[in-house]
């Protein structure tokens, strides 16, 4: 009895293939305000927009008291990359790979050239 992990194990690094990993890529949060700009009042459409002290777009503060932070989603087909707040399933599932929004993620050389050609290098840094 015992050692099944083990083998799992073993089996797992017999199948598949290393992929060396040199870089890791962070995508960033969006804010969004829950209720603002619509065309009837809800329960929330007081509070929107009202500034929070201390809240910046990019900071760890929201600016706003009713703002939803969601993360901006890179989908990549071949040297394209699309930037997404709202992925849908089956846009992720034809992808070549992608980066879920507010993730962090390691991805390969040739991954992060994609991403840096494209404009994202921001998002990307190397592994130390």
């Amino acid at each position: 009895m015992g050692g099944g992990s083990n083998r799992l194990l073993s089996l797992r690094k017999e199948v598949m293939p290393q992929v060396l990993v040199g870089y890791s890529v962070n995508t960033p949060w969006q804010y969004q305000t829950w209720g603002a700009g619509k065309a009837w009042p809800d329960k929330y459409s007081r509070l929107a927009g009202r500034p929070i002290t201390g809240g910046t777009l990019t900071g760890t503060i929201n600016p706003f008291l009713t703002d939803i932070a969601r993360g901006v989603t890179l989908i990549v087909n071949g040297t394209t990359v699309t930037e997404t707040l709202y992925p849908y399933q089956n846009t992720l599932a034809d992808a070549d790979w992608y980066v879920l929004g507010g993730h962090q993620q390691e991805i390969t050389d040739e991954q992060a050239a994609v991403l840096i050609a494209a404009g994202y290098g921001d998002y990307v840094e190397p592994i130390a």
